[in-house]
């Protein structure tokens, strides 16, 4: 079992506290340790040299400096963000390098919440033994508990055995009210991302549904040189380029309730840190009169940030950005990222 964790990522609906130069994953949010950090030590019930970490080559400083412990040569140095399916594809060629094409591997997220930690030990488990002995794509997903337009969902197929599933196809993110109806039948997950897969399975299906990258894969001679090939992968996300297009007797879903959450936007963080929906927020030098349900971040040790008689707001002070918003519109906070981006 070899596993891959993913933090290449901009984070960008995290902004002003997650930016280009240190985005998201490289933050403490939910304790002392970095998201990063709690994903690989999520992984305790393996060796630190079956971990991977995949990343843009201009974040492999911070990787060491916050995993001193994986060795160098499991940093996996992407030379452009070209979205998943090339990250992931690169990622598993170069570990079918290492190991063979028999190798299962997992693909995980550095900017996941995942609160259970035993049930995930169990269902990764499950699912490299599904993905070595049945040649199948697996993945991990949980039950959809609220209707959240913000993720995506897969659709349940006929029940195998136990918690194992047929898929019955993928949904991308729907609109609230088929979010509810979702919800409602029982019948969808949330889409986790959690994918386990042999190797060789991987490349066999992106080779008949996604030769462009494969083209590329394979004219790749030196994974730490390889800039120019890499720039010739498409731009496309793992769904679009296999997923959505892959027979779905190919795939297996394995139904996990692992606390499972993607830390995408300040709306998600709030949900999961504050104790009470009226409750705020706060860190640095805040002081709040009748502001309620509120996150409030001050880094400036130098200055003061008071609100006042607000609800469910965002207010996020940094060094060289400020933030104001409704809590539930801080998923648009990318289209201000790309406003201000294409200014400068």
């Amino acid at each position: 079992m070899k596993f891959v964790i993913l933090a290449g990522g901009s984070g960008k609906r995290l902004w002003p506290l997650s930016t280009k130069e240190k985005p998201k994953q490289f933050h403490s949010f939910l304790s002392e340790r970095s998201l990063l950090q709690e994903a690989f030590d999520r992984l305790s019930f393996v060796q630190p040299e079956d971990i991977f970490v995949a990343t843009n080559e201009e974040y492999v400083p911070l990787v060491k400096e916050q995993l001193p412990e994986l060795p160098d040569e499991n940093i996996i140095s992407e030379p452009h963000l070209r979205d998943t399916a090339p990250c992931m594809s690169f990622a598993t060629k170069y570990l079918e390098s290492k190991f063979g094409p028999d190798e299962t591997v997992s693909i995980i997220y550095a900017d996941h919440l995942i609160k259970d930690t035993a049930e995930f030990e169990r269902k990764i488990r499950q699912g490299h033994e599904l993905a070595a002995n049945e040649d199948k794509i697996v993945i991990a997903e949980v039950t959809a508990k609220d209707p959240n337009p913000n993720l995506g969902y897969v659709h349940l197929g006929k029940q195998i055995e136990g918690d194992v599933y047929e898929l019955g196809g993928f949904r991308e993110k729907p609109d609230i009210k088929t979010a509810e109806e979702y919800v409602e039948s029982g019948e969808y997950l949330w889409n986790t991302g959690l994918y386990i897969w042999k190797i060789s399975t991987l490349l066999k299906h992106l080779e008949e549904f996604s030769p462009e990258i494969c083209e590329v894969l394979n004219s790749i001679e030196d994974f730490h040189d390889c800039a120019d090939q890499y720039a010739k992968f498409p731009k496309i996300s793992l769904d679009y380029a296999l997923m959505e297009k892959i027979d779905p007797n190919e795939v297996r879903i394995i139904k996990a309730d692992l606390g499972w959450s993607d830390i995408g936007t300040w709306e998600t963080l709030f949900k999961e840190l504050a104790s009470h929906d009226r409750d705020n927020l706060q860190e640095g030098r805040v002081f709040t009169i009748d502001t309620t349900g509120s996150v409030v971040i001050n880094q400036q040790s130098d200055k003061k940030v008071a609100v006042i008689g607000e609800t469910d707001k965002v207010v996020v002070v940094t060094d060289t950005s400020i933030l104001i918003c409704p809590r539930d519109e801080s998923s648009r906070i990318k289209d201000v990222i790309d406003q201000i981006e294409s200014e400068e």
